[in-house]
């Protein structure tokens, strides 16, 4: 076998984690070459290959792995396997995936797609097929994860990736991984401290998988994708008042979570069965935080409900300064007041709105404030000063920032203020043709400025082919989209995930630590590069990344050069 099959295997630590490693010389003989290298992949050979790493993991942590494989003869069926060698760790959730790629191409910004531009395949999905067939030249990226646990002991946990010829069994070739568990914790993803939002969209399930909305099928489908995003952190619920807030930006249009209907006499009726079933499927899989409700102010600003007198649906077209607006909105928020109330969830919820000029807003806030003083509002979109006092969640746009004093005043009065990335940023983003790195460079940036936590305007809103090609006619590659059908994560949602448990462990330190140690002033120096707006190369991002991640995991490592 050996002269029959020659792999190239990369390993790359993702997130990062502090690890160190076994270094031995290529051997033309072998069945493969390994070797650990730092977290943006930049060369697609090694001269000194790594077959043994120790990584430096906390608590509670999901530890990353990825790799490379190449193949030197054709038809190699190839199966992935990841093994624990201690008995204390045969029951730890862990996976072993190929990464699948998906069409992309150069545009990395918002407006209309342009249709000219050459489209290359991206390393992202994280596949769940049993084995692959490999072929010579051919190379196929790996993933593998490991949740370590939080009542786990701290010490050395030793694992092993194989890989398997899927029709004979036999062991390719072994990959040696050394954990080594602190004696820090992170606490469960609902309970973390930063503010997780990345909106939601059921329909894009119900229309792939070819089952009604709100089906019985439906629901069971869409548990697994909210435990996922549950994974990560995710604080809030997004739901729907009526029809498509967004337009012609929806490839599966939104429908409404409430069915509002105008009575014969002239009164109102809503029906809250589907809205009521999702916020309860929601806290059933770990997304237990704020309940956001789109939207008063949409983007063509048109309402549609059921006429019983008409026997049909109508829309209402109109502005937020009509006689109209307020005509229909006053009984609405009234109503959906007191059945939130009913429910015991009045003080979770938000009426919330995305990039929404300030007139229409401040016209939605007095409108929504004389129905119910009690109802909150929430905007992710543009600064306003007019609107830090009165929005109960403000998540303004990336390379804005709130002054100190309305950051304190706001989290005093328990605000949340979070920065928003959607389009409009090129870099950092986490569209299909950014630099994976970049995924982990949102939460620090938000940790970094003082910011509550971060929001992202789309994480399932799939185009109409996701698993072949990310490109929508709108916005750049994989903007409305991070994870795949099936549910299938993606390195860029591992990156995001990375990225969310550094920005964890960092808010954990600045607690623990004593004030004024070395410690804590090494942490402020290795947290001040995510400040700026601007990443860096993916190289210099790599290494600043690195260079954090060693301090929160405690190690002595002198500070990255200037030019890092």
């Amino acid at each position: 076998m050996k002269h029959r099959l020659l792999f190239l295997l990369i390993l790359i630590l993702f997130p990062l984690c502090s690890a160190t490693a076994t270094m031995v010389r290529g051997d033309r003989e072998s069945c493969v070459v390994a070797s650990w290298l730092p977290c943006v992949l930049q060369h697609d050979s090694v001269a000194m290959p790594v077959t043994d790493t120790l990584l430096r993991v906390w608590k509670g942590e999901r530890v990353g792995v990825r790799a490379m494989v190449r193949g030197h003869r054709d038809g190699v069926p190839l199966r992935l396997e990841l093994h624990p060698l201690g008995r204390q760790a045969r029951s730890w959730l862990h996976t072993a995936h190929f990464v699948q790629s998906v069409l992309t191409d150069s545009f990395n910004t918002c407006g209309e797609h342009p249709l000219t531009l050459p489209a290359f395949a991206a390393p992202d999905i994280l596949d769940d097929a049993p084995f692959q067939v490999l072929n010579s030249g051919e190379t196929r990226q790996l993933w593998f994860t490991i949740e370590v646990p939080r009542n786990t002991i701290s010490g050395v946990q030793h694992w092993e990736a194989r890989l398997v010829n899927a029709h004979t069994y036999q062991i390719l070739q072994r990959l040696h991984l050394t954990l080594r568990i602190g004696p820090r914790q992170l606490p469960p993803p609902g309970e973390q401290g930063l503010h997780v939002d990345y909106w939601q969209q059921p329909y894009a399930v119900s229309r792939y998988h070819q089952v009604p909305p709100w089906s019985e099928a439906h629901f069971r489908l869409l548990r697994p994708y909210l435990n996922l995003l549950a994974r990560a952190g995710q604080s809030v619920v997004t739901t729907i008042l009526f029809y498509e807030p967004w337009g012609r930006q929806s490839n599966d249009k939104f429908l409404p979570m409430v069915q509002t209907t105008l009575l014969a006499d002239g009164t109102w009726h809503y029906d809250y069965s589907v809205f009521d079933r999702y916020v309860e499927l929601c806290d059933s899989c770990g997304i237990r935080g704020q309940i956001n409700c789109y939207s008063m102010v949409p983007w063509d600003m048109t309402f549609r409900y059921r006429d019983e007198r008409l026997g049909r649906d109508v829309e209402l077209k109109t502005t937020t300064s009509s006689d109209q607006y307020t005509w229909l909105w006053t009984p609405f928020l009234r109503a959906l007041a007191r059945h939130l109330r009913e429910r015991g969830w009045l003080h979770r919820t938000c009426i919330a709105m995305d990039e929404r000029p300030l007139a229409a807003m401040l016209d939605a806030w007095r409108i929504c404030h004389e129905a119910d003083p009690e109802l909150h509002m929430a905007l992710a979109g543009n600064y306003h000063s007019q609107l830090v006092p009165l929005l109960q969640d403000y998540s303004i746009a990336y390379g804005q920032h709130f002054a100190p004093e309305e950051l304190r005043q706001r989290r005093s009065a328990g605000c949340t203020s979070t920065v928003y990335t959607c389009c409009s940023e090129s870099r950092p983003n986490t569209f299909t043709n950014s630099p994976p790195v970049e995924a982990q460079y949102l939460p620090l940036y938000a940790v970094a400025n003082g910011f509550d936590g971060l929001l992202h305007w789309s994480w399932m809103n799939w185009t109409d082919h996701p698993l072949h090609d990310s490109r929508f006619f709108l916005f750049a590659p994989g903007d409305t989209y991070l994870i795949y059908p099936g549910p299938r994560s993606s390195l860029r949602w591992e990156g995001i995930i990375a990225g969310l448990q550094l920005a964890q462990k960092v808010l954990q330190l600045r607690t623990q630590l004593p004030p004024n140690s070395s410690r804590l002033a090494a942490l402020s120096e290795a947290l001040a590069p995510f400040r700026s707006e601007d990443p860096g190369t993916p190289a210099q991002l790599s290494a600043r990344l690195n260079y954090l991640s060693k301090v929160v995991n405690e190690e002595d490592v002198p500070s990255p050069s200037i030019g890092e």
